[in-house]
């Protein structure tokens, strides 16, 4: 049987072990070894780092991240003791036992726990900032693609909005709101102690141990000019203990949630005859090839011809363990999606490599390497297109092939398929690597530490239009191909001192840090080709070539300073200071500094605090700071030349105009914020939480003023307005049920946020145009306000609108001149959620486990564009939702008559697209260990896992989620999966 468990290690590996430890194996021959798991009494959660120590040798050995471990005992009678920070000692007497299972009760120190801030860990309880952690029991058996779909409701004050779905969906990350107007409000991304840039799709979800948020400015601080938006810890699995494999995999499939109703071919024959003829005459009113498939009874949904039934799978298999100091931690992926959109593929091929060794008591050195192959290649069927495709042309030619020209009356439109049609090779290639060296100095409690890291990333792209495309046919072929590379790397000397002087502790971390980024892209596009056998391969025979080039390198010099003090487990405090450099501000700007504080006060730690009584631990927070934006993009703060190269005599000749003026003030965004937070635990700590409550004033945003065009440019970059930023969050967690084979936890979080803006220009102007409008948020919807239909009997002629007619949609005379202009323009919906909110039922009767995740957004209201009258062109040349029109016989309040000047000045229609939408919901069974063995494994659990089973909304476009823009893209899936983690 252990042949069967380790066959996976090459014999070679396994037989230098045998070597290395023989004298032991001689000398304990007679010993038997026990095998085990550790876990949260109360949830059956694995514990990690626990201490398993054998009462009669002492011996010992720590549980890996399934809370697993492996230790040689001396006989049958033997007894083992348990211990972890924040769970009571447990002893158990193996009573010839040889597979356990230890569960700890959790101690009475809700706040005890290990936290991952930067540049180190803190225990929970002297935290002084806001940090929100993610641990890896809510990242498992979920059937997400990127990280940020796992985080979506988890984390109070984070905001994660799927704004185009896909087999790569497209996420936006924001914590704690907007601060920036312009600028980025995207956190940034720390992997193993490295800033990452890129796709977050191309990390292994799996390989993730734990992710820490870190929200306030004293939290983020340590990261200066890079930290206002927030900041995204990620820490990936470490191995440790006996030798272990798993296996994690998963398949099933993905099936559109919601597809808005559009028009069938007779229903868009007769929108079309009405809005054109008024109804009659109807054949009058239809081409020739309409009014053929209308007569045939045939019709195009273009829709259902552009999606299918989308599949989903991964599989992982790690290997890890640790002996004579040594941890490793070795995994790889595949990732296979095939999207609800015709060819729409994504794959991901990744390998990971973490190691660290402790070569002397005083020098220990590791690495976290990370290497991916992520295939994007395939082009999808042009959806905005498929919505507006007229029904009633011609998708295929009687050979089965797609149509060049679906309507050729009217030649402008393609077919909106043949995207499926171009050769697209979308490859990227990643090597990531954070590496440290780390040795203790001959004072007590001082250690330095190497941190260096390679972030390198290369994309290619080949793509062809062939004729039997309609851009290809026009061109007589096209291509485009492109080479990116992005070498970024970073080196980092960190100095601490920990030490405790009594009831005195002191953690002083000082940082010298310098950052590279290089970027080079090559992009070439041609067309005119004698033929299209060899695709892109001919890019440079074309009769049109147009090369390009871009490369852009930066630097990042910084030093940071950062001082925790606590004295008695009482009272706590954090002073930070950091100072960059970069070379992208402008020369009068070149370094910024970025302090803050904060103060902590564990109340449940003193004296006066009643040890009995319902309040378990309780702690005040209250942190200040200011942290930066580095918002600016290299030689921004440079005047610059654009491009106009012209022909001449058969050749080109090299032109430039004037397109930016140079700004040496330009400097990073600034954002300064307060911080007050509260985190208890009640009753034992069966119930836990924090409330915190915040503001933040952003200055210096970055905006472009009118100047005078003597010049020949209009606008200059400069840093002049400000924002301010505020609100509230809550989280808690619940053991609502705890019974030796029933529990039941909940987890709940909910969080609002609101901005405006303070000023824009210093002149207390709006800039109307921009829709930025002082004293309110960022992100506004500015236009008429609807006010129903006009009915037959109103009185028209003295109203506003005494041009109107019975069925046109009526307007809000704001100002009461009894005139509809620009003047009644105001502000109407709500861009911005009222709150947002996430709730997780997680229920477990022995080896079943049933998980459940709502996840809520309220109080938005916004346009949809899908209704809008005017979209389908005055010749009625494109198809559109199916809407009950107002008509004498309909009166309808809330939808005009069809005719394209029904709604003259485009007032948009508002509809709520708040949402509770059923997130994840996971049923899982872990085998019983009499199964298990069996098979030669030490654990394995089944699960089926559920994503976005269920939405209630009273959005009637795609999706509520989805942006605007994305109304008429690829629709959101729902996605089913069984899968299987098995430990050997």
């Amino acid at each position: 049987m252990r042949t069967f468990r380790f066959s996976g290690i090459p014999l070679m590996s396994w037989s230098l072990l045998l070597l290395l430890l023989w004298p032991g194996v001689r000398l304990q021959a007679q010993q038997i070894t026990v095998r085990g798991q550790v876990v949260n009494a109360a949830t059956e959660e694995p514990i990690q780092g626990a201490s398993v120590t054998v009462v009669e040798t002492g011996q010992s050995t720590a549980t890996d991240a399934e809370g697993r471990f492996t230790v040689s005992v001396p006989g049958p009678d033997a007894s083992l003791s348990v211990t972890v920070l924040g769970y009571e000692t447990a002893e158990v007497a193996l009573g010839g036992q040889t597979n356990v299972v230890v569960r700890l009760q959790q101690s009475a120190v809700a706040l005890e726990g290990v936290v991952v801030v930067g540049y180190g860990t803190q225990q929970r309880s002297d935290v002084t900032g806001s940090v929100s952690t993610i641990d890896q029991r809510q990242l498992e058996d979920r059937a997400t693609v990127t990280i940020e779909q796992s985080l979506q409701g988890a984390v109070p004050g984070v905001s994660i909005t799927t704004t185009g779905a896909g087999a790569e969906p497209n996420n936006t990350f924001q914590i704690r709101g907007r601060n920036s107007i312009t600028a980025s409000n995207e956190p940034l991304i720390v992997v193993d102690g490295i800033p990452y840039e890129g796709p977050i799709s191309e990390i292994n979800q799996n390989d993730v141990a734990a992710i820490s948020v870190l929200k306030d400015a004293s939290a983020a601080a340590i990261y200066g000019a890079r930290g206002s938006n927030g900041v995204i810890l990620i820490t990936t699995k470490k191995g440790g203990g006996a030798p272990r494999i798993a296996y994690e995999g998963y398949a099933g499939v993905q099936q559109i949630t919601n597809l808005p109703r559009l028009m069938t071919g007779p229903e868009f024959a007769r929108f079309k005859c009405e809005r054109l003829n008024g109804g009659v005459n109807c054949e009058d009113a239809l081409t020739a090839t309409e009014l053929e498939n209308l007569n045939a009874g045939r019709w195009v949904d273009w829709l259902d011809l552009a999606t299918r039934t989308g599949t989903q799978q991964q599989h992982n298999l790690s290997f890890s363990g640790g002996a004579g100091g040594t941890r490793f931690y070795i995994a790889g992926s595949l990732l296979d999606v095939a999207g609800v959109a015709n060819n729409d593929d994504f794959e991901r091929y990744s390998l990971r490599v973490n190691l660290d060794q402790e070569l002397k008591s005083w020098l220990r050195l590791g690495t976290s390497t990370h290497m991916s192959y992520t295939d994007r290649s395939g082009m999808d069927a042009n959806f905005e297109a498929a919505f507006f495709m007229n029904p009633l042309t011609n998708a295929f030619n009687p050979d089965g092939t797609l149509t060049t020209t679906p309507w050729p009356e009217d030649v402008f439109w393609g077919n909106p398929l043949d995207g499926t049609l171009v050769v697209d090779d979308d490859v990227s290639r990643r090597i990531f690597t954070s590496n440290y060296l780390e040795l203790d100095l001959p004072i007590d409690g001082l250690t330095y530490r190497l941190n260096a890291g390679i972030d390198f990333a290369n994309h290619e792209l080949g793509r062809y239009w062939g004729r039997n495309t309609r851009t290809g046919l026009d061109r007589q072929g096209r291509a485009i191909t492109e080479n990116a590379t992005r070498f970024d790397w970073t080196a980092e000397n960190v100095l601490r001192f920990q030490r405790d002087f009594g009831a005195h502790g002191l953690d002083l971390t000082a940082l010298l840090s310098v950052q590279g980024n290089n970027v080079e892209e090559d992009h070439l596009a041609s067309e005119g080709f004698p033929n299209d056998v060899l695709t892109y391969y001919q890019a440079n025979v074309g009769a049109l070539v147009e090369p390009s080039y871009v490369v852009s390198h930066s630097r990042l010099v910084s030093q940071m300073g950062r001082l925790n003090y606590s004295y008695d487990e009482r009272y706590l405090v954090t002073l930070t200071a950091r100072r960059d450099g970069y070379s992208g501000f402008g020369s009068n700007y070149k370094y910024g500094v970025f302090p803050s504080f904060a103060l902590g006060w564990n109340v449940s730690n003193e004296p006066f605090f009643p040890a009995e009584g319902p309040v378990t631990s309780l702690k005040l927070r209250a942190s200040w700071g200011k942290n930066g934006n580095q918002a600016i993009s290299p030689y921004r703060t440079l005047a610059r030349l654009s491009d106009e190269s012209y022909v001449e005599n058969g050749m080109t000749a090299p032109g430039f105009i004037p397109s930016a003026l140079g700004n040496p003030d330009l400097r990073w965004e600034t954002t300064t914020s307060l911080n007050v937070g509260l985190d208890f635990g009640f009753w034992g700590d069966r119930l836990t939480g924090s409330i915190d409550a915040y503001r933040a004033r952003t200055r210096d945003l970055l905006l472009n003023r009118l100047i005078s065009p003597v010049h020949g440019i209009t606008r200059i970059t400069e840093n002049i307005g400000k924002t301010a930023n505020k609100g509230i969050e809550l989280q808690l967690s619940s053991l609502n049920l705890d019974r030796p084979d029933l529990s039941w936890r909940t987890d709940f979080n909910i969080s609002a946020n609101r901005n405006e803006i303070v000023d824009l220009y210093g002149d207390g102007q709006d800039d109307v145009a921009n829709r930025w409008f002082i004293g309110h948020p960022i992100n506004v919807l500015y236009d008429y306000e609807f006010d129903g239909i006009w009915q037959e009997g109103d009185d028209i002629a003295n109203s506003a609108q005494p041009d109107a007619v019975p069925g046109d949609v009526r307007i809000v005379d704001q100002n009461g001149d009894g005139v509809i202009n620009t003047d009644d323009r105001t502000f109407v919906g709500d861009l911005e959620p009222d709150y947002i909110a996430g709730l997780i039922n997680t229920f477990t009767y022995k080896g079943v486990s049933l998980s459940a995740s709502l996840y809520t957004v309220q109080g938005v209201e916004r346009e949809n564009n899908l209704r809008a009258l005017n979209l389908v062109h005055t010749e009625l040349r494109r198809n559109t939702i199916w809407q009950d029109y107002w008509t004498p016989e309909n009166p309808s309040n809330t939808v005009p008559r069809n005719s394209d000047d029904s709604n003259p000045f485009s007032v948009p229609f508002l509809e709520d697209a708040s949402f509770i939408r059923l997130r994840d919901v996971t049923l899982s069974y872990d085998l019983p260990p009499s199964f298990t063995e069996r098979l030669g494994a030490g654990s394995m659990r089944v699960y089926l896992n559920g994503r976005n089973l269920w939405t209630h909304t009273d959005w009637t476009g795609m999706d509520p989620e989805l942006s605007n823009a994305n109304q008429r893209g690829v629709p959101l899936e729902r996605v089913i999966v069984g899968g299987v983690n098995v430990q050997f």
